[in-house]
């Protein structure tokens, strides 16, 4: 991991991997939903990884040690980013997994997510953690998706959508035995709700699904990782798909890299353990496990600490575009990569080592490739995006926060958004032309006097481990209200709140916070609270 005191998410803005741009027509794909139109629109094969480190991403700055060489073997990624669009001011506007892949799925902030109903009702503040959940009411972009005539489908990592008699710290003991045939059959069984529920929200497919971390979601025996078992489940999905003439949606949900560990070893765990108990054989879906280790060293790059587990993710993705290419599918799919939110110095936080991530986009038929776009883009765009992309018409698209980005894919360099919105805990911050102002409001309903300080996600006092780092790295961590020059001051060291120079700029700065503040539910200090 990246120690706290290297500045890992802004070291440079220039991609390391860029080909130049491919010149492809660019194609409409908004046509009207009949059986014709069917065989042209693209296929959307969505990728999400989980709390990925900066340095695992060969085609960041992060990822190229001081001599320029990449510090992974990731050559399916390494080629879609080359030939792809990356967005290097990616952001999400709630940097933990539960809420940033609300947003993706929904295309709206988080706090309009039903579980926050009765604060909302009563005025009260909405406190955004892991706590927002999508529900069979819910519109997404599977559901609008379906209804538009895709075949939609879901594999791996869960973490929204909400499931009954499915929780954490639920079910057998720690040290139960998953060959038990009790044990056996409840794992099985919440598989099986795990897929009901993913249906109920407007996925015809769902398989081979982790509830969330995989820690307190099952006993020891099962709690590792399984990219084979995730990569399978996809294959699976592009089977049924193959049997009729629908284009598709998949949302392939990684847990990679996410902890438990072994750290950068995720995967030496057992091939047969799975969130629906263990297989009979180890999958033979993608290059063999033991390969790995063998091919890192061949690259040369048995020194790099990430470079076996990013290896096991690429190994999955490619596995993924051979099948593709198997169907003749591949060159009329568009992939999205993004990982879910920063992680090293800002995990639930609204500093930019929380809100800054890494996504590109790759399409030889659709975009407009081999570049990288400056153009602040957030993960609340890619519902309306995908929604464009795949021609849903305009009075069929569910209602979004977010705005398309479609014109950015095809070549446009025009920003899309003249301020971004952000919300997390106890905090919410606005960004425009370089400036961040981020406030810290304790929610009135929370007990006082705590024996340790509340953090910015305000559930406990003291807060989780996962802040610590955030803590520790930004010197105004605590500041009630915060002003950066995130152009000139990007690690967010200086705070210009009481800076008599920068009056006017704050000014503006509440201003925007409180517009956008009252265009989302909940209220939030004396930025709503009437």
């Amino acid at each position: 991991m990246i120690p706290v005191n290297i500045p890992h998410f802004l070291m440079a803005t220039m991609l390391l991997v860029v080909t130049a741009p491919i010149a492809c027509a660019v194609e409409n794909p908004s046509k009207p939903n009949s059986a014709t139109a069917k065989d042209t629109r693209p296929n959307i094969l969505f990728i999400i990884s989980d709390d990925q480190e900066r340095q695992e991403f060969n085609f960041l700055p992060e990822g190229r040690d001081e001599r320029g060489q990449p510090r992974n073997l990731s050559p399916n990624l390494d080629r879609l980013a080359a030939q792809g669009i990356v967005f290097p001011n990616q952001y999400v506007t709630s940097p933990v997994c539960t809420p940033s892949r609300f947003t993706v799925l929904t295309g709206t902030y988080s706090s309009r997510s039903s579980s926050f109903e009765k604060t909302v009702k009563s005025n009260g503040q909405v406190n955004i953690t892991w706590n927002c959940h999508i529900d069979p009411e819910t519109p997404n972009l599977a559901r609008t998706l379906q209804q538009a005539g895709y075949f939609t489908g879901a594999v791996g990592k869960n973490h929204v959508i909400e499931v009954k008699g499915a929780g954490r710290n639920e079910g057998p003991a720690d040290d139960a035995d998953p060959r038990d045939a009790v044990v056996a059959k409840y794992y099985s069984d919440k598989q099986q709700k795990l897929i009901a529920a993913f249906k109920s929200c407007g996925f015809d497919y769902a398989s081979n699904l982790y509830h969330g971390n995989l820690p307190g979601h099952a006993c020891k025996a099962l709690e590792f990782h399984n990219m084979d078992w995730i990569t399978s489940g996809a294959l699976n999905f592009l089977d049924q798909w193959n049997q009729d003439d629908e284009p598709f949606f998949l949302y392939m949900a990684t847990t990679l890299n996410h902890g438990p560990g072994p750290r950068y070893k995720k995967y030496t765990g057992d091939p047969l353990a799975t969130a629906g108990g263990l297989l009979d054989k180890p999958l033979a879906v993608q290059p063999a496990r033991e390969t790995i280790p063998q091919r890192v060293e061949q690259a040369g790059l048995s020194g790099q600490p990430t470079a076996c587990d990013v290896l096991w993710l690429d190994d999955g993705i490619g596995a993924v575009l051979d099948k593709l290419k198997s169907l003749g599918a591949l060159d009329n799919t568009i992939v999205f990569f993004f990982d879910d939110h920063g992680v090293e110095s800002g995990k639930g936080s609204l500093y930019e080592g929380g809100i800054k991530s890494v996504s590109f986009a790759w399409s030889p038929k659709y975009i407009r490739g081999g570049r990288q776009s400056q153009v602040n883009v957030s993960n609340i765009d890619f519902a309306p995006t995908i929604m464009e992309l795949c021609g849903v018409p305009k009075e069929q698209r569910h209602t979004v926060d977010g705005k398309s980005f479609a014109s950015v894919l095809q070549g446009s360099d025009d920003e899309i958004h003249e301020s971004l919105f952000f919300e997390i805990g106890a905090t919410r911050a606005v960004v425009k032309d370089g400036w961040k102002y981020l406030a810290f409001r304790l929610p009135e309903t929370l007990p006082a006097n705590p024996s340790r300080p509340y953090t910015h996600l305000a559930d406990r006092p003291g807060g989780r481990g996962s802040e610590g780092p955030a803590k520790e790295f930004y010197p105004n961590y605590y500041d009630r209200d915060q002003l950066y020059d995130i152009t000139a001051d990007p690690l967010e060291r200086n705070n210009l709140f009481d800076d008599k120079a920068h009056q006017s700029r704050v000014r503006e700065m509440q201003q925007l916070l409180r517009e956008a503040v009252a265009t989302v539910p909940g209220s939030f200090a004396e930025f709503r609270g009437e």
